[in-house]
């Protein structure tokens, strides 16, 4: 079977371009290791139209059920990983196959952990990955006290003593859903300041009893014998090293795009994230789009990538017809 379209992410972004490539009939597969994406990992929303206030959970469960009103127009397999787009034709010509039919004419070929699949175009919607410290103890204690999702794995920490890792919005909320379980939290900003973060969340965490902030500290390495027991740190003006008593580090310190699979295939810029035409979405390569946080888009936030995912199918379906 050929494709159409094959959609790789089942974040916001891959959600919402396959229920717009499922209402315009193109012949689409859907692939994702685990539908819901990022908001699964946030705790509380209030930036998503329509909802004044709706945990991370529930809004991204909304959209996978809403995915699913569309089951019997668009093919979706879940609990695959894809390792690899190879084109099928070098360079991307424009002339027909030999038989002068376009009918079976696929471009690429999608490999995942589990099979491959032939298609027409891609749009590629897979999220990132948590940015990870790079000190000692940090992989030897990972899930072992080391974790990067605070909405995962805050209840695991109830009446304990924790760190957060952070300087931005995902440290500060971090902090403030350990709030609801931990009995003290550390907040460590090797910044002076939080200088990228909301003034609101700033002022949530500052007010948080059980929250002690730590400005201009950098976190040096991760201590403890089968789960993590302590942290050390630096102050970035005194030089001065110390160490703390914890039972867990969250680590928040952004993320980076999962695009593995197209290192050698499209343009990326320096940050490593996808390189696509602002009115299109589509990438330096033809018949290849991509839309949400792996772009390079400036804001990374759910109803933009949701509307990125939107402008990404329906550039596929113009995309189509033009061939």
């Amino acid at each position: 079977m050929i494709y159409d379209l094959i959609i790789v992410g089942g974040g916001p972004a891959g959600i919402t371009a396959g229920i717009y490539a499922a209402r315009k009939k193109i012949k689409t597969l859907l692939l994702a290791k685990q539908l819901g994406g990022q908001p699964t990992e946030a705790w509380q929303i209030e930036n998503y139209p329509g909802f004044e206030s709706i945990l991370g959970v529930d809004l991204a469960k909304k959209f996978v059920d809403h995915l699913n009103k569309f089951k019997n127009d668009i093919e979706i397999k879940g609990g695959e990983t894809v390792c690899a787009v190879q084109p099928l034709r070098e360079p991307f010509s424009e002339s027909p196959p030999e038989n002068g039919s376009r009918s079976n004419d696929a471009l690429f070929e999608v490999a995942t952990d589990k099979n491959k699949y032939q298609t027409r175009s891609i749009i590629i919607a897979s999220g990132v990955l948590p940015r990870k410290l790079g000190i000692p103890g940090e992989e030897e204690f990972k899930n072992r006290g080391v974790v990067y999702c605070a909405t995962c794995d805050a209840p695991l920490f109830k009446n304990k003593i924790v760190s957060v890792v952070g300087a931005g919005n995902s440290g500060l909320d971090a902090a403030l859903q350990l709030t609801k379980y931990a009995s003290k939290i550390y907040l460590f900003n090797k910044y002076p300041a939080f200088d990228k973060a909301d003034k609101e969340y700033i002022n949530e965490v500052e007010a948080a009893s059980t929250v002690t902030i730590f400005n201009g500290a950098l976190v040096k390495e991760i201590r403890g014998e089968k789960f993590v027991r302590s942290l050390v740190w630096e102050n970035t003006e005194t030089h001065e090293i110390q160490e703390v008593e914890t039972d867990g580090v969250f680590v928040e310190i952004g993320s980076r795009p999962s695009l593995q699979f197209a290192r050698d295939l499209v343009e990326f810029n320096e940050r490593g994230e996808i390189i696509v035409d602002s009115q299109s979405n589509m990438t330096t390569v033809p018949g290849i789009f991509s839309a949400g946080d792996v772009t390079n888009n400036l804001h990374k936030q759910i109803v933009i990538a949701a509307g990125e995912g939107a402008k990404a199918a329906l550039s596929v379906y113009e995309y189509l017809r033009s061939k």
